[in-house]
């Protein structure tokens, strides 16, 4: 991998986490009540993420500019990572994108939480011969791309694809169960 690769790739991580940073989304509550379904704020800006970031890998695949390595689809290895990732998600209140970006915010406990997923990922790297046989073996289904399976084109799924997260993104409210308008706030109701 060429400077000029790696220089890109720090300027697009500084410019996400930045962006993390100002948005709020690398804030512990914010996290903790999107996990509860309370405040849908950060929901609507990971679908928004995963539209952009769909649609514009998509495309540099296409234009030839990116070149996308599918990892094989081993069943068992992520139903077990996922359920991991989403009980450390749950107790820490970050995620590996938050907790980085929560660091750089001096918060310690987003430092934990980021030492905590480095050991993580060194010890699995180091039992991963060990491991292999036990969780990517068996239920190997090697590369599958959805659009193979559909017949369709990857730029068409994409297109697909993100049109529909954007609008899920739109439709869905900031808070749930939020009043919205003067008029339904009891305050309303008592002077009318």
């Amino acid at each position: 991998m060429d400077i000029k690769t790696l220089l890109w790739g720090l300027l697009i991580g500084m410019a996400f986490g930045a962006t993390l940073s100002l948005s709020g989304a690398a804030s512990h509550r914010m996290i903790v009540n999107a996990l509860r379904l309370k405040d849908l704020r950060l929901l609507k800006i990971i679908l928004t993420a995963l539209a952009v970031g769909t649609l514009g890998v998509t495309l540099l695949d296409t234009a030839g500019m990116a070149h996308l390595k599918i990892k094989p689809a081993y069943l068992l290895g992520v139903a077990l990572g996922g359920a991991l990732f989403g009980i450390g998600f749950a107790l820490a209140g970050y995620c590996p994108g938050t907790c980085v970006v929560a660091t750089a915010e001096r918060k310690k406990d987003a430092f934990f939480v980021l030492l905590g997923g480095l050991l993580g990922a060194t010890t699995f790297g180091l039992l991963y011969p060990v491991l292999k046989p036990v969780l990517i073996d068996p239920f190997n289904f090697g590369e599958v791309r959805l659009p193979n399976l559909l017949g369709i084109s990857p730029l068409t799924m994409a297109l697909v694809l993100s049109a529909s997260l954007f609008a899920l993104a739109w439709l869905l409210p900031d808070r749930v169960g939020e009043r919205t308008s003067a008029v339904s706030s009891p305050e309303a109701t008592k002077a009318a």
